[in-house]
């Protein structure tokens, strides 16, 4: 077997891309951004019985050739590539429509005319409410394109609706990141919606293992499935659980802002289309996963002082 992921430098491509290749799954990561194929992580290199199971392809998610090439003999995609952040997409829509619409039409047709078995689209619980600006309606775009694709051409694909992702390696602007950096560094945020707001956090871990488990199993095929955490919980919770860990009092503003496109109780407006949601056997506690982040969050931070 053999998978592409495209946006394997992002925070959930990397973790796939690392438990294909704990899985001993031949992998090839395409992203724009260059990096060398050493800063995979090393225990899962030294598990594979080939050392030569990763191949890194540098690559723009908007040329199709480029995916062609790099999709040459893969079994399955994982298209994780996309702009996310939805403060940064309401004052770029056009980008967005280009990078997260255009290029996973790009990845389609490439996945077509490659002869790819499975075509795994990362896409958010956003998709199915009407919140999210812009990143929501690329990702409800992305995927009818998955769905139209099977039923005009027969590429197989699943939809993984991702909760709320958090863990080590995230990128700096994932929310958790961004609140553990700034209770470290001042013990103050200040958070942009009502404190009885309510998550689904999902640890990244656990989301790429059961990413790829699925990816595996035919049962998924042609199906959306809800990749949430167990541990539902208020943000005003998970600040006292920091706090609690931290070990010190914390200034918590909240604000309300005219154009917050994040929801509050829940992300779903009425839909017929019902995704599967995936039972977790094991995971990993919210708890034991928020203090790997500020372990995680601490030692950049010292980094960056030195």
């Amino acid at each position: 077997m053999k998978a592409l992921v495209t946006g394997g430098k992002g925070f959930l491509g990397r973790h796939i891309v690392n438990e294909l290749l704990k899985q001993n799954i031949e992998t090839v990561t395409y992203d724009i951004i260059e990096e060398q194929e050493e800063n995979y992580s090393n225990n899962n290199r030294e598990n594979n019985n080939d050392n030569n199971l990763l191949t890194y392809v540098k690559g723009d998610i908007l040329d199709k050739s480029g995916l062609k090439k790099a999709m040459e003999g893969c079994d399955l995609v994982f298209h994780t590539a996309a702009i996310a952040d939805i403060n940064i997409v309401r004052n770029i829509p056009e980008k967005t429509m280009e990078i997260n619409v255009l290029g996973t039409t790009r990845c389609l047709q490439a996945a077509r005319e490659c002869g790819v078995k499975r075509f795994l689209f990362a896409s958010s619980v956003y998709s199915a409410g009407n919140h999210g600006s812009f990143y929501s309606v690329s990702k409800k775009a992305g995927e009818s394109l998955c769905k139209t694709y099977y039923e005009e051409f027969g590429l197989e694909y699943t939809i993984l609706r991702y909760g709320s992702l958090y863990g080590t390696e995230a990128n700096h602007w994932n929310f958790i990141y961004g609140l553990c950096k700034q209770l470290l560094l001042t013990g103050k945020y200040t958070y942009t919606s009502s404190p009885d707001s309510l998550r689904e956090y999902i640890n990244i871990l656990d989301a790429s293992r059961e990413s790829v488990r699925i990816a595996r199993e035919q049962q998924f095929a042609n199906t959306v499935v809800m990749l949430a955490g167990h541990q539902r919980m208020m943000v005003k919770e998970l600040f006292k659980m920091i706090e609690e860990i931290i070990g010190k009092d914390i200034s918590i503003k909240y604000e309300k802002t005219a154009n917050n496109s994040h929801y509050v109780v829940t992300p779903y407006s009425y839909e017929s289309d019902v995704p599967i949601r995936i039972n977790l056997p094991t995971y990993v506690d919210i708890s034991e996963g928020i203090l790997e982040c500020l372990k995680a969050v601490d030692k950049d931070l010292k980094g960056e002082k030195d």
